[in-house]
């Protein structure tokens, strides 16, 4: 799927180890720009650069998170609404999932994570964020048509 090669992932986990994890699955598996990022700061600057089309976060690691069965879901580091953002979470609870989403969240993945099945989360979000985007696009298509065809009968 082309839209994958080109995605710019930013990765944010404080793990080393876990992070280098992540990103190496997701590039054997065809991903060309996966960024890593250990704090919210350093993705934030990532994605100064340039807007990242995604990002994953393990919050478990991070700083100020809760090493708990339920940790502390920090708010993604990105516009929720132009980079949306996959949580990984010791469990996929129905509290979980309406505390990720509250905090900018589309998808929550349930450890352990297997980088084949991130991969395929991560190709839906963007699939679903272009046909969003196509649909945002049709509108304004259609309003412009609209306000020109009744400029022109003034």
């Amino acid at each position: 799927m082309r839209i994958l090669s080109s995605a710019r992932i930013v990765v944010l986990d404080a793990c080393p180890e876990h992070r280098a994890f992540l990103c190496s699955g997701l590039s054997g598996l065809g991903m060309l720009r996966v960024l890593p990022a250990a704090s919210a700061d350093e993705a934030q600057r990532i994605g100064a650069e340039q807007a990242p089309d995604l990002c994953v976060v393990d919050p478990r690691r991070l700083p100020n998170a809760i090493a708990e069965v339920t940790p502390r879901i920090p708010v993604n580091p990105f516009d929720p609404a132009r980079t949306p953002g996959i949580l990984i979470a010791v469990d996929a609870t129905r509290e979980t999932l309406k505390a990720a989403a509250a905090s900018g969240y589309s998808v929550v993945l349930a450890l352990p994570v297997v980088p084949r099945l991130l991969y395929r989360r991560i190709g839906s979000l963007l699939q679903r964020v272009r046909r969003t985007d196509r649909r945002n696009e049709m509108k304004l298509v259609v309003e412009a048509a609209a306000v020109s065809a009744e400029l022109q009968e003034r």
